[in-house]
Parts: C-alpha cells; structure tokens; sequence
C-alpha cells in the first residue's frame, strides 16, 4: 500500500464528518469524498475508535453513536486498526512532554502514522501541523 494513500484518522477528522452541525463538517466531507475517491486507506486507531464512541454517545445517544459509526466503518475507506504496543509506549513517552493542549490520542495518533509510514493525518487539532504532521485539506481549501 502506498503511503501516500495511506491516512491517520483522529477523532476530530471523524467526528467533524459525522456530525453535520459541527463547524468543520463540510471540510471533513469534502476531504473524505477526495480521499475515498482516490482509492485511498484511512486507518483508525482502535482507541479513536473508542473515544469517538464515547463522545458521540454522550453528545448525542448511544443508538446515534453506534449507528453512525458503523455507517463510517463500512466504507471499504476505513479500517479500525489495533495499536502496537511500541506505537503505544512511544506515545505515552511523546504525551509525558507534550504541550498541556495536546492529548494521549493525539500523540497515538502520530505513532501509529510514524508506524505506517506516512505523516497525512485526517484530524483537525492544530498541534498535528505543529509537530510536522499533515492535516488533509480539499482541493477546495487548498485553491483558497
């Protein structure tokens, strides 16, 4: 597989593509619709999984989160991977001297793309572009 069709997905990127309210929605649907167009690969850590879950469940119900979840994970774009015990020890090491804004997920987040090889991160927490990571953004964004 090639990195360069090769995705991180944080829980900001999947959040903001599910919840059509959300301020990035329309961002995150145009990046997704780029993505899963291009015959590409968004790999989702087991513990975004967890934590998108988790926030949508309180936010919004749980029958809202579950069902709108699995409507994500069906498309043959995304894939839940399971973290590696390296990519999570790394990650609690980056965590202990991160900037207090910065949290364990996104520093999991960043391992498991240091992992497979490819700095494309689908999130939109700025401290992925801070620690020379790349956000996606559309065509649309990029042309502005």
């Amino acid at each position: 597989m090639e990195t360069s069709n090769l995705i991180i997905v944080d829980s900001s990127g999947l959040i903001s593509l599910v919840v059509e309210s959300d301020s990035n929605h329309g961002k995150a649907l145009a990046i997704a619709n780029q993505f899963v167009g291009s015959q590409g690969k968004a790999l989702v850590p087991a513990e975004v999984f967890a934590e998108t879950l988790n926030i949508l469940g309180k936010k919004f119900g749980h029958e809202y989160a579950a069902g709108t979840v699995q409507a994500v994970l069906e498309s043959s774009a995304f894939a839940v991977v399971p973290t590696s015990d390296v990519s999570r020890l790394d990650a609690v090491e980056q965590f202990r001297t991160a900037p207090a804004g910065v949290s364990f997920t996104d520093c999991l987040v960043m391992k498991v793309a240091d992992e497979f090889g490819t700095k494309d991160v689908f999130g939109f927490d700025k401290q992925f572009e801070d620690a020379g990571y790349k956000r996606l953004t559309s065509v649309k964004e990029r042309a502005a």
